[in-house]
């Protein structure tokens, strides 16, 4: 059974990584060395470059001591092959800081979940922010770096590096120079570069180490024939330590050239008994290792003492924490020790893997587990290993990170032969983004599941496994969401009342995302309000901060916006207390409120160019035709409110690169409005063209057959009305009369409002204005209880008859209600660029309100009765109307307003 908690067995492999290795006793202090580094402690990258055996992860400790006694921050982390891959070395650099005691607030939660919700670049800016808070100096320690260079990585470096702030720093070790444009560092002085003739030992150096009896003759002679290289003097001492030879026979053996490691090594091996020699052979796979596992992988009990023999290795055998638990060997030291294993017996190395992988499951360490049946070419195990812990199940659990890991060590032609893992993989590829690639993935395991095969407990894992992901992969291609395909949630809630939490919490979801694209609002939230209760029960918060999406969009629909905030506001807080304040799922939740802020304040309490960031965090990070169209509906409203010609171009484009890539025709249907409505700002020609297209896709009441376009046809019906306004009422109103009965029909409030504002403006344009007050007074009572305001804002020109009406419902005792947010809505006018006419520029609300009356012909006292203010108060405005108008009386100040088509036209 998988567990229910997020994955954490890579926990202690990466903790590992985060110690320096223990330094052996009479190892040499490199005070030369340590005295070079002292001097360059302003620039940002010290590099480490030299050949294997040249004591570089040696002096990295010496220098992270030193550091740490003068009081500086110091973290360290060592890399392997696994940290090629970018989300896993940020992993391992807010971990390592973290440990260093670097303060980095919700990035290690973030870390422990595999970074999947958040980009590098807010993770690498997250860190900046933080570091530039820290009083004392920061050196982040990268050992090994070789072993996980990478083209992507190498670039990230490159521009991270320069951008460090000061006082911070990294210093890096690595066999051959990284792609990290090192000439350009070193250039302008931000790094400099130590390499192996610098590392080599002096004679004082070499003299130290060889002093183990040796006499100064034949120490000179022996750091002369290793040319100080500082392992060859180590393993010099490690065997006239263990009396193998004496001293003037190994110089004389050093001598023969060429051979120099393998003949150090062969003496080393030699000085030891043959149960030793299996033991280090046997163990020289593993990257680390306990003595608990390394008796699992012999099958006896007397690793210890085996471990206590190996002593006077000392550096060929690093202990890598504190309590001296977890080993591994000198890298240089286990190649060797691996090319005798397969020269002595190389058919044994799969069974070892295959041990090795048995001892790490039982140590709970999935992830090496899962390498090294891979390394023994057992693909069958790797998949039982992923299965039997989730399989795709993980990446509800926030476990992506580590299943995107685990897939990793399985080669995609052997996933072929395991139909789990392909649906696993497929599932990270709908998380990322990569439609094609998962319904390819997919339709290798199964075709289309119409309803499930008999009851739930007839069903084996893999098929529970299609059943999830089929659902899931309809819901995210968008293409393909029918009545039949809603019906058959029923069917299974009736076949399947035994399935477990995650199952029911999954397809609830899944059916909640349907019922909003058939316009069945209700159903939608019943469906997210009973996915919550199932992912509670598998306690699964990932799972459940998405039934508060689902939840908070039908609020929005249906014009229940304050129930809408109230859902997208506990979303996004769990989003930023589980998963960080850069979080995708945080992204989501943004999108989706700055959409309920937009209809009922239009005006965000985020930034426009937050809202740009977060929902292009949400096209990388996870997304489906809801969430984009959310986006950029909030995004282009913005702009096109504004009159801003150039960011509605950005936004369009932003659009149709988002339809090519994940090939959703409902989002490229949306693009199509917006860009119609874009050509109707500027009176450009081609929108004939265009809309010709759209009303050609959207026919009158297609709604009715297809009720997955209903969204789409909404904002189809607005564009299509919006351009024929100035020039074919007829059409216009066509389109607005079936918007409102589309929207009506649906239970939508939010575009029954619009539709009725907008047949409103079309009556009024045809001078009906008794019919235009209907569908005002329509508008009104249906949104006023939510404050609906952005359609009001969207119909400037209505702005007298809001101003009628207004007055009208105060003087009638109409609600007071209405007649207060009717005032809200006047006063939101006069923020709103004035562009597309209605407005008057410069003029507060209330100065409007007299300016129309002065227009109708009233006197001071009737504009005071009328407005209920006193006379000496109308004056006061009046005074500064003219002010801002240039004139001295009432008729220049209307001459004025119709010189510049602002006068009311419509009392």
């Amino acid at each position: 059974m998988m567990s229910t908690s997020t994955p954490t067995d890579l926990q202690t492999t990466h903790e590992l990584k985060l110690e320096a290795p223990r330094l052996p006793t009479g190892v040499v202090y490199r005070a030369r060395l340590i005295s070079v580094l002292a001097a360059v402690d302003t620039t940002r990258l010290i590099l480490v470059a030299a050949p294997a055996g040249f004591g570089k992860t040696t002096l990295l400790s010496q220098w992270r001591d030193h550091l740490r006694q003068i009081g500086e921050l110091v973290a360290w982390l060592t890399l392997d092959e696994s940290d090629a891959d970018v989300r896993r070395f940020m992993i391992g650099v807010i971990k390592s800081l973290t440990k260093a005691g670097v303060d980095l607030g919700p990035l290690p939660a973030q870390a422990q979940r595999g970074l999947t919700e958040v980009t590098v670049d807010s993770v690498i800016r997250d860190i900046q922010s933080r570091l530039h808070l820290i009083d004392k100096p920061v050196t982040l320690i990268l050992d090994d770096y070789h072993r996980t260079s990478s083209p992507t990585l190498d670039a990230l470096l490159g521009q991270w590096i320069p951008l460090l702030p000061q006082g911070t720093r990294f210093l890096m070790s690595t066999r051959r120079r990284p792609d990290i444009g090192l000439r350009q560092l070193l250039g302008k002085g931000q790094a400099i570069e130590i390499i192996g003739d610098t590392l080599r030992f002096n004679t004082a150096e070499s003299r130290e180490v060889l002093d183990v009896g040796l006499g100064e003759a034949e120490r000179d002679i022996l750091a002369k024939r290793t040319e100080g290289w500082p392992v060859a003097l180590q393993l010099a001492r490690i065997i006239t330590l263990q009396d193998q030879i004496g001293p003037t026979a190994l110089t004389n053996l050093i001598s023969r050239g060429g051979g120099l490691w393998n003949f150090l090594s062969d003496q080393v091996l030699r000085g030891l008994n043959k149960e030793v020699v299996e033991f280090l052979l046997e163990t020289s796979i593993l990257e680390r290792f306990t003595t608990e596992i390394t008796d699992q992988i012999r099958g006896r009990n007397d690793s210890w003492k085996i471990i206590e023999q190996l002593e006077p290795l000392q550096s060929l055998l690093t202990p890598l924490d504190a309590e001296t638990m977890w080993y591994r060997y000198h890298h240089l030291f286990s190649e060797y020790l691996q090319g005798q294993l397969r020269q002595r017996n190389e058919s044994t190395l799969p069974a070892l893997h295959l041990r090795a992988s048995r001892a790490f499951e039982n140590s709970g360490l999935l992830a090496e587990a899962v390498r090294h049946a891979s390394l023994a070419g057992d693909f069958r195990r790797c998949a039982e290993l992923v299965e039997k812990a989730g399989g795709w199940r993980f990446v509800l659990f926030g476990g992506m990170g580590q299943l995107n890991q685990l897939l990793d060590f399985i080669p995609k032609s052997e996933r072929l032969s395991h139909p789990r893992l392909l649906l696993a993989q497929a599932y990270v590829e709908l998380k990322k983004g990569l439609l094609h690639e998962a319904r390819s993935t997919f339709d290798l395991v199964a075709s289309d599941v119409a309803e499930p095969i008999g009851h739930w407990g007839t069903l084996d894992d893999c098929e529970r496994d299609v059943l999830n992901i089929n659902v899931l992969m309809k819901t995210y291609e968008d293409n393909r969401i029918d009545g039949h395909f809603l019906s058959f949630f029923d069917l299974m809630r009736q076949r399947m009342p035994g399935a477990d939490a995650l199952t029911r919490g999954v397809l609830d979801c899944a059916a909640s995302v349907a019922s909003l694209c058939l316009g069945e609002l209700n159903r939608a939230e019943d469906f997210a309000r009973q996915a919550m209760r199932a992912m509670r029960e598998a306690n699964s918060v990932l799972g459940l901060n998405y039934c508060f999406l689902h939840a908070g969009l039908s609020r929005i629909y249906k014009g229940d916006l304050g129930n809408a905030a109230a859902y997208v506001q506990r979303a996004k807080a769990m989003a930023i207390e589980n998963f960080g304040e850069d979080s995708g799922l945080k992204a989501l939740a943004t999108m989706l409120l700055a959409l309920a802020e937009l209809w009922s304040d239009v005006k965000l309490t985020i930034s426009t160019e937050d809202l740009d960031n977060a929902f292009r965090h949400v096209c990388e990070y996870d997304g489906w035709f809801e969430i984009y169209a959310a986006g950029l509906d909030t995004r282009f409203r913005l702009a096109w409110l504004a009159n801003n010609v150039t960011a509605m171009d950005i936004i369009i484009a932003d659009g149709d690169r988002l339809t090519r890539s994940r090939s959703l025709k409902r989002l490229a249907w949306v693009v199509d409005t917006q860009r119609l409505l874009r050509l109707r700002v500027t009176n450009d020609p081609a929108g004939d063209t265009l809309a010709e297209k759209i009303g050609k896709q959207f026919p009158i009441g297609c709604w009715r057959n297809n009720p997955a376009c209903w969204r789409p046809y909404q904002d189809a019906a607005f564009a299509l009305a919006t351009w024929y306004l100035p020039c074919d009422l007829r059409r216009a109103r066509h389109w607005g009369d079936d918007m409102l009965i589309c929207a009506q029909a649906v239970g939508t409030r939010s575009y029954e409002v619009r539709a009725h504002l907008l047949l409103a403006t079309i009556q009024a344009a045809t001078n009906e204005q008794d019919k235009a007050m209907v569908h005002l007074r329509a508008a009104v009572k249906c949104g006023a209880h939510q404050r609906i305001a952005l359609p009001f804002i969207e119909h400037p020109a209505l702005s007298p008859l809001v101003r009628l009406l207004r007055r009208e419902l105060w003087d009638a005792g109409g609600e007071p209600i209405e007649a207060s947010f009717l005032s809200n809505v006047e006063e939101k006018l006069t923020t709103v660029s004035p562009a597309r006419g209605g407005s008057m520029s410069g003029l507060t609300t209330r100065e409007q309100e007299i300016i129309f009356e002065l227009s109708r012909g009233l006197t001071n006292k009737e504009i005071a009765r009328a407005l209920d203010m006193t006379e000496h108060t109308v004056k006061f405005h009046l005074k500064n109307i003219f002010a801002k108008l240039g004139v001295d009386r009432r008729a220049h100040a209307l001459s004025a307003l119709k010189q510049t088509s602002q006068t009311p036209n419509l009392i």
